[in-house]
């Protein structure tokens, strides 16, 4: 296993993968051996140099097709580019302010060769490969994020310690490429496993098991909208035994679904936290032989992680407090585009934002987003809180709590909703069970309810997207 191996760069990691083993396969029938990848790798770098795209340049990457997005992946970031990953899909509005915000010099797309966006010379290079990458952009404007190579790598290192992935292991990602988990989740932290990859670029419900079955995956890398939608369908893994686990990221995966999903799928699932500024994985939950709890995110792995007041003081174990992180993962505010983060950072120590505890243990159990707390008359209304409740009702799919303004209280809570398919919800039976098991500051004033919440391309609810929506009367 690769896991403490020590590498320069990513092109010396990738030299000593040569052996026949297999690193990536599709549903397609296309696959590629690790000795494969290497040729693949260093032929695109030869056309890289024929186009005279040097080491430094940011190069963003359009492509639809997952296998051709992860090779050209590799062989940019391999020989020192900046990748700026970019949804193949998205519409022309949103790709010009993602090249704009990235400093994006060459654009990477369908065509034969990258076009040039802007004078390399008046573009400044970094010392070294990475990503720049937006963050997702659920709850204010998308931030550019740079992070090096080594931060990548190392993280990528942690996610094999933290599941214990091995060169045996065959891992289903169906997760967007042009995010930080598909990148180190799935594909570095193959590499650094020397294990196999399935990996389509997209997720497709109707065949999910399916695929799964037919490589005979051993582990599943999948977000909560992901494994709600399964959940909600009747087609059911066929050798569950097979699989030793189901990690969930990129947003809080309710009680009450993890529940539901792992007596449907017979799989563990593994809850785990994140961010783009921590080049993925913070905290991950050690694996279901181990002792797998209920309510957290984990321990930390390869990272430091703190509980502090607002003035960044260390709190005690149990205290509620905010989110703080540092380590060899964590964003750099003097590398690339990451100006804006010093405002973030204390003594090293970057501020996620999250709301969280911490017990005796080390686990993290997090409560929110610090910006989410909903302040209703001086009481603090944590919207997760709210929203695990409604989502145990069994009607319930979706439910998002904001906070709407109140011209004497401040502020009051409002939830957005959406029904498990085929059920009916009322607002007189929400506000019913709401009085069940909240307490009167903490129930909600109104309810919307929605066919579904709107999600971006990770699974997150677009909070955004339901503040702009008329208030409630």
């Amino acid at each position: 296993m690769m896991v403490h191996a020590q590498y320069q760069s990513l092109a010396e990691a990738l030299s000593e993968r040569t052996d026949k083993r297999l690193f990536l396969a599709l549903p397609d029938g296309r696959r590629w051996s690790y000795a494969s990848l290497l040729g693949e790798v260093q032929e695109r770098q030869r056309l890289l140099e024929q186009w005279n795209v040097k080491p430094g340049h940011r190069v963003a990457l359009k492509l639809e097709d997952s296998a051709e997005f992860i090779l050209w992946f590799l062989a940019l970031l391999s020989a020192d580019h900046i990748v700026v990953p970019v949804d193949p899909q998205a519409p022309s509005s949103d790709l010009e302010r993602t090249l704009s915000r990235t400093g994006s010099v060459w654009l990477l797309d369908e065509g034969q060769m990258p076009r040039l966006l802007a004078d390399p010379e008046g573009r400044s290079s970094l010392n070294q490969g990475g990503l720049i990458l937006l963050t997702s952009g659920s709850t204010g404007d998308p931030k550019p994020v740079g992070l090096p190579w080594h931060s990548l790598w190392h993280t990528a290192g942690q996610v094999v310690r933290a599941h214990q992935l091995r060169p045996q292991d065959i891992g289903f990602s169906p997760l967007p490429l042009f995010h930080i988990n598909g990148l180190v989740v799935g594909v570095l932290s193959a590499i650094r496993a020397g294990s196999t990859l399935i990996a389509p670029g997209r997720f497709h419900a109707s065949d999910f098991w399916e695929v799964t079955d037919a490589f005979d995956a051993t582990w599943i890398n999948a977000v909560p909208a992901l494994i709600g939608v399964l959940a909600g369908r009747p087609e059911r893994p066929r050798h569950p035994s097979r699989i030793r686990f189901m990690r969930s990221a990129s947003a809080p995966l309710s009680a009450a679904l993890r529940r539901t999903a792992e007596s449907l799928f017979q799989i563990p699932i593994v809850e785990t936290y994140g961010m783009t500024e921590a080049s993925s994985q913070i905290t991950a939950n050690p694996l279901p032989q181990q002792g797998l709890r209920s309510g957290t995110v984990g321990i930390p792995w390869g990272i430091e992680l703190r509980i502090v007041n607002k003035k960044s003081e260390p709190l005690e174990a149990g205290k509620r407090g905010y989110v703080e992180i540092r380590g060899p993962g964590v964003i750099d505010p003097d590398w690339g585009p990451n100006r804006w983060a010093a405002a973030s950072m204390t003594d090293g120590w970057y501020r996620t934002g999250d709301v969280g505890r911490v017990d005796s243990e080390g686990y993290l159990y997090l409560i929110g987003r610090s910006r989410d707390v909903i302040n209703r008359g001086g009481e603090k209304v944590f919207p997760r809180e709210v929203e695990e409740w409604l989502l145990a009702c069994p009607d319930v799919g979706e439910a998002v709590v904001l906070g709407e303004p109140h011209a004497v209280l401040g502020e009051e809570p409002v939830a957005y909703v959406a029904p498990v398919p085929g059920k009916h919800l009322s607002e007189e039976g929400l506000k019913a069970w709401a009085e069940h098991g909240l307490a009167k500051f903490k129930r909600p004033t109104a309810f919307v309810i929605m066919p579904h919440l709107p999600r971006g391309s990770t699974g997150k609810v677009l909070k955004n997207a339901l503040r702009r929506r008329q208030s409630p009367s």
